[in-house]
């Protein structure tokens, strides 16, 4: 089963890919090299090194701490799949959206829960970059596991699925996240099919579609937190809606695409993949960290031009 819907969702994103690149949808600077690179960079890393490592570290610990508890919950799943499969993806996504929040929230005034945070923005940034500094990027359904260096091992969602599948959820661990996959990937497509029926000249059909965005997450909502604007920091829930709508208070229901997508970048983000991908200064996450990281590559760029002058002083002479 694990090798069915694996590659179930990998054709799935394959073929909306090409989709995108047939019907023009990576043209005119909606899509660069660098978001092809960086795409295949993190999602190489996802399978190849985070969660195998992430799976390791639970696996050393959960026998350490609870001797003998693998495949202690496999009885769950046998007896009662569907209530333990729903419970599973209800708690998987809470964790996920409220982990998602914290890292566009604002800056808590506490200085750990600071350093905390900044780690959850430099991490998730990367996810928020398309596209080139001429802010003509677009959303792209290979943009749906990209994340930078850290991410899954800081999301406690991650954590959540890998000890339930460690516990014997083997099942409800490979639907879940097989489903979870499918809709975060077609959320990422740069086709906004919900648009059809929010802009629907039935009043009825209108009225339907904005009540069931509220239950769950479409293409355009979730194209809005990807937006450069307020709308950013909304619809940080992957598949269940309702958790923006009554807990977060973050939903956002818009009836077009966003006029401009993804964060400003710097030159480093840019123009190279493993900058933009292995970031590591945290400390321009902080509260002013943005003008002292401004400061520091002013100075950096003083430094180098006067090393320059001091060579050519010589050679002038």
């Amino acid at each position: 089963m694990d090798k069915q819907l694996t590659m179930l969702v990998t054709a799935f994103i394959v073929i909306s890919a090409i989709w995108e690149i047939i019907s023009g949808r990576t043209r005119n600077g909606h899509k660069t090299g660098q978001d092809w690179k960086v795409a295949f960079l993190a999602t190489f890393m996802m399978i190849v090194v985070q969660r195998p490592l992430l799976l390791l570290a639970i696996t050393l610990v959960m026998s350490t701490l609870f001797p003998g508890s693998a495949g202690s919950l496999s009885w769950l799943e046998e007896q009662y799949f569907w209530p333990t499969i729903i419970v599973f993806f209800c708690i998987e996504e809470f964790l996920h959206g409220a982990f998602h929040l914290f890292a566009h929230s604002r800056r808590p005034n506490n200085k750990v829960l600071q350093w905390i945070q900044a780690v959850y923005k430099m991490s998730h940034r990367p996810h928020h970059l398309a596209g080139g500094q001429d802010n003509k990027g677009q959303l792209s359904v290979t943009q749906t596991f990209v994340n930078g260096w850290a991410w899954w091992f800081i999301m406690p969602n991650f954590m959540f699925q890998l000890v339930c599948l460690y516990l014997g959820l083997v099942e409800v661990f490979l639907i879940s996240n097989a489903f979870k996959g499918l809709w975060a990937a077609q959320t990422h497509v740069n086709w906004n099919w919900d648009l059809y029926f929010h802009n629907h000249r039935w009043a009825w059909v209108r009225k339907t579609m904005w009540c069931l965005a509220h239950i769950i997450t479409f293409p355009t909502q979730h194209h809005q937190h990807h937006a450069r604007g307020p709308n950013s920091a909304k619809n940080v829930t992957a598949t269940l809606a309702i958790y923006d709508w009554l807990i977060f208070r973050t939903l956002a229901i818009e009836t077009s695409k966003p006029d401009i997508y993804g964060w400003r970048q710097n030159d480093d983000e840019a123009n190279s993949v493993l900058k933009r991908y292995f970031y590591w200064d945290v400390r321009n996450f902080m509260p002013g960290g943005a003008a002292k990281a401004k400061a520091r590559a002013e100075a950096k760029a003083a430094r180098k031009a006067a090393k320059l002058d001091q060579k050519k002083a010589p050679e002038a002479a």
